[in-house]
């Protein structure tokens, strides 16, 4: 979609690459706008099933912001506030994608960088994953939105040490923290990572929606209202059902349509 985003399809599985690989794909404001353009887009097509986001090259996922474009876009309030509508819409396109979205990680995960893995429902890493947010270093706040994928991922204790102690952390100690969904080896990592997409591919997208959609209301404390109640029942009005019962009756395949 552009130099820095780019979207290979798969049948339909999608792969959304970050391409700045120079800059251990660190990104700048309009590369943030792109990641929000790239993510919002594909959720709109019926066919695609499952989003890969990973980050081009040998050395990272994504080391955060280019911090080299921090005069012209975070040197004052005016300018953060524009900086940070750009991330916050593209950590939302993420968190927000009708579709199941995969982080595919190696490298360098920092900053903005691990927070677009974190909006990710699944977090798969190489070994070679290291993860932080070294916001200390330089002043910054992450904001409520981002502060929150940290505790919905490890826990209030994990985030206050990520964000207060601010070191970089490795592949095996993240996933014990309960950061990551798995780690494999690096050269496991795009087969594990295809088979992964591929197991959500072949399930019902209603199914996929239904549970995302619950996960995230959960993360609410108030009650569980009559309606919601009632709604989680609405499934068995749809076609994407029948279609699973009737297949599963006479030990076939379902063909799953969203509906």
């Amino acid at each position: 979609m552009t130099d820095t985003v780019q979207v290979e399809r798969h049948d339909d599985i999608v792969i959304v690459s970050i391409h700045r690989t120079e800059k251990r794909n660190a990104l700048r404001q309009e590369d943030w706008i792109a990641v929000g353009d790239a993510i919002e887009a594909l959720g709109d097509d019926a066919d695609l099933r499952c989003i890969i986001l990973r980050g081009a090259g040998e050395e990272a996922f994504c080391a955060g912001a280019d911090i080299t474009n921090f005069e012209a876009e975070r040197s004052n309030r005016r300018k953060v506030k524009a900086y940070e509508r750009a991330t916050d819409r593209a950590f939302l396109a993420v968190r927000n994608s009708r579709l199941p979205v995969i982080a595919m990680i190696h490298g360098f995960c920092i900053g903005g960088g691990f927070e677009l893995a974190l909006a990710a429902d699944l977090r798969l890493s190489g070994e070679s994953g290291r993860f932080g947010v070294p916001a200390k270093n330089i002043g910054l706040f992450l904001g409520y939105h981002l502060v929150q994928y940290l505790v919905d991922a490890g826990g209030r204790a994990v985030a206050a040490e990520i964000l207060l102690e601010g070191r970089i952390i490795a592949a095996d100690e993240a996933v014990s923290k309960n950061l990551l969904t798995r780690v494999v080896p690096d050269a496991d990592l795009e087969e594990e990572v295809m088979k992964a997409a591929r197991r959500i591919a072949d399930g019902a997208p209603l199914s996929h929606r239904f549970h995302r959609a619950a996960l995230a209301r959960l993360a609410d404390p108030r009650p569980l209202s009559r309606v919601e109640l009632e709604a989680q029942f609405d499934y068995a009005d749809s076609e994407d059902y029948m279609s699973g019962y009737n297949a599963f009756k006479v030990r076939e395949k379902p063909k799953f349509q969203g509906r």
